[in-house]
């Protein structure tokens, strides 16, 4: 839920640059039924019931659809902050294929969210704890969005990528011209907005 501070920034950032939230209504995404599709899908397989009966398959139906979303965000690279969003997105996927379709997550970054150590359960979770074995642990969830912020989690290098190229996307967007959309293919080719 780190996202959400980044649009939040973007949006701020973007209107205290004359930038109009309008614009965004014009952007054309590519494949974003199929980006919609593998967070939806990432959302139903967190939550019960079936992070309960998944089992097995959970890990890979989870790197299935992170590739997924990975797939849609590289069809979009002509937009403005999208390489660094696809960069964030691949980092995670490279961590979570490289360690068996779980991201893992620092002991010290879980304990100062929660509180407490981890408790394993029998429910599919997309985190794992950290340990000596892991691979590119510095790539996992090592970063923690505090409590009493609302949203409080551990996040990765990825995360943090994401989130910026959301608000670079977000503000450069907003300061696009109203009706600046390439006619070939229907993508925004942003610019700032004249004064």
């Amino acid at each position: 839920m780190l996202l959400l501070y980044f649009v939040a920034a973007g949006v701020l950032v973007g209107l205290l640059l004359g930038g109009r939230p309008a614009s965004l209504a014009e952007v054309r995404f590519r494949w974003w039924a199929v980006a919609l599709a593998g967070l939806g899908f990432q959302l139903l397989l967190f939550s019960e019931p079936l992070a309960s009966h998944v089992g097995d398959a959970g890990p890979l139906l989870y790197t299935i659809s992170t590739a997924v979303v990975l797939a849609a965000l590289l069809r979009n690279l002509r937009l403005p902050g999208f390489a660094i969003i696809a960069a964030g997105a691949a980092l995670n996927l490279a961590v979570i294929v490289a360690n068996g379709g779980r991201m893992p997550a620092d002991p010290a970054a879980f304990a100062a969210l929660t509180g407490q150590p981890a408790v394993p359960t029998d429910r599919f979770s997309n985190s794992q704890i950290a340990s000596p074995d892991t691979l590119l642990a510095f790539l996992g969830d090592t970063m923690v969005l505090p409590r009493p912020l609302p949203f409080a989690n551990v996040f990765s290098i990825g995360d943090l990528l994401i989130g910026l190229g959301a608000a670079s996307f977000i503000v450069r967007a907003m300061r696009r011209p109203v009706g600046d959309i390439d006619p070939r293919d229907g993508t925004a080719h942003v610019r700032a907005a004249s004064r």
